[in-house]
């Protein structure tokens, strides 16, 4: 008689098989799959020094607040001299001047990399790599910026009015430098808020781009004629550059990343 007609379904089976018993391992204890996540830029050592050498800048060179920022509006908007002998640019000022500069190239490093973050994760080895590569970019498109606007201003206007213009210039990039601080700081530690931020960057950067070139308009606009050289240099220098800047920017870190 077989032995398994004698056995209880109580009992223990005579034969282990693959019918008695499921060899098959479950998935869930093999634990989740392992995703590399994004690290914050606030927690990355190389960055953190950067961030602290720059408020060190700014607390160390900028002392009069009030003063010093009263005058930059000035230079932002209005087509007159300054007031008075006083209102001269000083040492200190030109100081001020070229920290907020530098200031506003970091911040739109920083926030480059945050959006880029967003898309592509980059590790913490090449953080501070694209960073300085970014920072050095903005500076170099700075400098095209002033060589371009001097050249326009020799060509279509006179020395003065061209004075005014790049003074202008200078006065929305330390504005704009100033305004970015306060996003680059909060994404380095918020990435939820990314979008947001980014968001806002944007619009302090058009609004205050449409304020110089409001200027440049109330400067160089004479007759019709004078209004289609317009319109060329807002296609040809305002438009199409900064477009093309950012892609190819974009595109040389993907590489570096990859």
């Amino acid at each position: 008689m077989r032995g398994d007609l004698l056995s209880h379904i109580t009992d223990a089976p005579f034969e282990v098989g693959g019918r008695v018993f499921n060899t098959v391992v479950t998935p869930y204890t093999q634990g989740m799959p392992v995703e590399l996540r994004p690290e914050l830029l606030g927690y990355n050592s190389d960055i953190l020094c950067v961030v602290m050498a720059m408020l060190l800048l700014v607390v160390f060179n900028i002392r009069q607040y009030p003063k010093f920022f009263s005058v930059t509006f000035h230079d932002l908007w209005s087509l007159k001299e300054r007031n008075h002998l006083f209102d001269a640019r000083t040492v200190n000022e030109t100081r001020a001047f070229v920290v907020c500069v530098i200031l506003m190239f970091i911040c739109e490093a920083l926030l480059v990399v945050a959006a880029i973050n967003t898309a592509v994760v980059i590790p913490s080895s090449r953080l501070l790599l694209v960073v300085g590569l970014l920072t050095g970019v903005a500076g170099c498109y700075y400098l095209w910026q002033v060589v371009v606007y001097k050249f326009i201003g020799y060509v279509f206007s006179d020395k003065f009015s061209t004075s005014l213009w790049l003074r202008g210039f200078n006065a929305s990039q330390t504005i704009l430098g100033a305004l970015l601080l306060v996003p680059a700081l909060a994404i380095l530690f918020y990435p939820s808020a990314t979008k947001w931020l980014l968001t806002a960057s944007v619009s302090l950067y058009f609004c205050i781009r449409l304020v110089f070139i409001y200027k440049g308009f109330r400067i160089f606009y004479k007759n019709f004629a004078s209004l289609l050289y317009f319109i060329l240099y807002l296609c040809s220098v305002e438009i199409i550059p900064p477009i093309l800047l950012f892609n190819g920017t974009v595109s040389l870190c993907c590489n570096l990343i990859s």
